[in-house]
């Protein structure tokens, strides 16, 4: 689970628990209070049309107002219109007004728990986040309808289904206060699109995406598909288990309690299954044909022996478990498109909002026409159908590479850490020594790519950037250029790429590649963090980079952009990096000579002879775009050499106080 999210998954819960508390016996309590089969039918319908719409919306307005202010809306939603139907129509028995206030609270939970899951998928990083959905999964049908059904069963004895209702809306309530209040991840709070990209073109995108990327579309169909026949039982099993097999309520209460008991555990296995043996296989044999096979026995076992509890937990059980095989699809469908996450995000909860809406529609259309066996039926049927369209979700080749090489490194705990923390095992902020009299050094210059955010962001930017001019060049190509590029040392990384691929066009090349040049949370490098906190306790600390401005918003959304009382960015002040300019625009700016300034950064030719040029010291940070094997001659260029930021206090001490002849000549 992502610490950071926790109190999120405990709020969801909650929240979900209270959603889930009706869905064991609301159709049964409608036809009680004489509403017919075919309305009922209907008040489901609509209701799962609402939720199919504001799932798809969830995606897209997370991407523009951020997933926290979405939770927030779709809990104000859910209050309310539950309000509306407890209070007004269920009392009035008015059918009209509980299709407005039932249907329109469809609205509000896929709001609070689909724009968690898009937190979820923004916040964590790629080998995590199969186990992170399914911790999501966990939570959301550990609510709804386990442990929201057992709970039904202990208080409608005690107090009346009516009541049972209102103490759901209490559970909501408290629930999405939790989560709102509790996670202070900083991702969720701010929009997840680029700054100036239009809402109506963002909203378009989540749509147009299931057909300018089909494998897109199928994950939608397969993730309706997925969870149908759940919000389908809910309308006629119930009926079904207590009148024609001979449960009582309590009983039919208590299987579904179990289903779905079941149901939330394996949602953690399979994250975790996913995460070790593949994603789509996982979906395609456990889930679309697991699925078939169990929906067909959760009929015919409680026909052929009778009201036998134990058994139809038993089969129940089973199907609880293939239904929570499609968890990895979670996982899958951000992979599939990871420069339009957001949007296929917004299109794989457009499809499990549909699920609610598909299901009742299935009963509702031929549940009189062939029977409770014809329904069952056509559920197993499109079972299989999502296991051959979930079998053609293949990832693309480099994501797949990168998925496999993730798989690889998160295998073994040390290895993953190691790999996070650019070396370094050190577990806790590194020591930094309180200043002497002779410290000299009052402010620290960082560089970004390569520094703070792995330079893989910028490197995948300029790779959309070239296949966008030229599609014709493959991975391997773009990949040779850029390692030769790297190994050299020297000169600029976009004029070389643009040489080879863009016709010596660098403008054109900067351009396409500003369209895709984010830093998601992941790119983060383990040891920034830590670091900089403990050092910003004693040295002013500045950024002199050639990133774009996004950086700002990523570095709020990390935990980080208050560490920095220096900004100079190339975009702010009109000059890149190696121009010297730069670099006296940030002492000016702190009011720091600079010989009592220290410059880190990855890059011989921008970062460390520019800093040297106009008197600062210099530490060479070797990873992201430093060449992997740097020279003799190259080592002997800066002040100091690390592999990870946790070196930089110890570099420090040694640097203190020391002229650049001495350090020179005693290195």
């Amino acid at each position: 689970m992502p610490g950071a999210l926790r109190w999120g998954f405990v709020g969801l819960l909650i929240f979900m628990i209270g959603d889930g508390v009706e869905s064991g016996y609301l159709a049964a309590f409608l036809l009680d209070e004489g509403v017919s089969q075919g309305r009922v039918g209907l008040l489901f319908t609509v209701y799962g049309v609402a939720a199919g719409v504001a799932a798809w919306a969830s995606g897209a307005l997370s991407d523009l107002w951020g997933p926290r202010r979405v939770m927030a809306i779709g809990l104000a939603l859910w209050v309310v219109f539950q309000v509306l139907f407890l209070a007004v129509a269920l009392p009035s028995l008015s059918y009209p007004l509980m299709l407005a206030a039932y249907g329109l609270r469809g609205i509000g939970y896929p709001l609070f728990a689909y724009g968690f899951l898009v937190w979820i998928a923004a916040a964590t990083p790629r080998n995590r986040l199969g186990s992170a959905v399914g911790w999501f999964w966990f939570a959301f049908t550990g609510g709804l309808p386990t442990l929201g059904s057992f709970l039904a069963s202990l208080t409608i004895p005690q107090i009346g289904q009516l009541r049972t209702l209102w103490i759901a809306l209490g559970l909501v309530i408290a629930g999405g206060l939790l989560a709102l209040v509790a996670v202070k991840e900083r991702t969720g709070y701010a929009r997840l699109a680029p700054e100036g990209q239009k809402p109506l073109a963002t909203l378009a995108s989540s749509l147009t995406i299931m057909w300018r990327q089909p494998k897109i579309g199928m994950g939608a169909v397969v993730r309706a598909i997925n969870t149908a026949s759940q919000f389908g039982f809910l309308v006629f099993l119930p009926t079904f288990f207590t009148r024609e097999i001979g449960f009582t309520l309590s009983e039919w209460l208590q299987l579904l309690s179990v289903v779905f008991l079941t149901n939330i555990f394996f949602n953690l296995l399979f994250g975790i299954i996913g995460d070790k043996v593949g994603w789509r296989q996982t979906v395609t044999f456990f889930g679309g044909i697991g699925c078939a096979v169990t929906t067909l026995a959760f009929y015919y076992v409680p026909v052929a022996v009778g009201p036998n509890l134990p058994i139809a937990m038993l089969v129940g059980a089973a199907y609880g478990a293939t239904l929570a095989a499609f968890v990895p699809l979670s996982a899958l469908m951000p992979s599939l498109a990871p420069e339009n996450k957001g949007a296929a995000m917004s299109a794989l909860n457009f499809g499990a909002g549909m699920s609610a809406f598909l299901g009742p529609l299935v009963v509702t259309l031929f549940l009189g026409l062939l029977g409770v066996v014809g329904v069952m039926w056509i559920f197993a049927g499109l079972y299989l159908v999502s296991a051959v369209l979930a079998w053609q979700l293949k990832l693309p080749e480099d994501v797949e590479a990168t998925v496999v090489a993730d798989r690889a490194a998160g295998g073994h705990p040390i290895s993953s850490l190691a790999g996070q923390a650019g070396g370094s095992l050190l577990g806790h902020p590194p020591a930094v020594e309180v200043p002497r009299e002779d410290d000299d050094v009052d402010l620290i210059l960082f560089d970004v790519g390569g520094t703070i955010y792995d330079d893989d962001a910028y490197a995948q930017a300029l790779r959309l950037a070239v296949h966008e001019i030229d599609p014709a060049v493959s991975d391997e190509q773009f990949w040779a250029a850029y390692d030769a590029q790297r190994a050299r040392g020297a000169g600029s990384l976009r004029t070389a790429l643009a040489d080879r691929f863009a016709g010596g066009d660098r403008a054109r090349l900067s351009e396409a590649a500003e369209r895709y040049w984010e830093y998601p949370p992941d790119a983060l490098y383990a040891d920034v963090r830590p670091t900089l906190s403990a050092l910003a306790s004693h040295y002013r600390l500045g950024l002199v980079a050639n990133s774009r401005e996004n950086v700002l918003a990523a570095m709020a959304r990390d935990g980080i952009a208050d560490l920095f009382s220096i900004v100079a960015l190339a975009s702010q002040v009109g000059v890149e990096k190696p121009d010297p300019g730069i670099f006296r625009h940030a002492l000016h700016q702190a009011g720091v000579p600079a010989s009592r300034a220290v410059y880190v950064g990855n890059r011989l030719d921008t970062d460390i002879r520019p800093a040297r040029a106009i008197g600062m010291r210099t530490v060479w940070m070797l990873r992201g775009e430093a060449p992997p094997a740097p020279t003799a001659d190259q080592l002997d260029e800066p002040d100091a050499v690390i592999t990870t930021l946790t070196g930089l206090p110890a570099v420090l001490a040694r640097l203190v106080g020391a002229s650049r002849v001495l350090a020179t000549a005693g290195r």
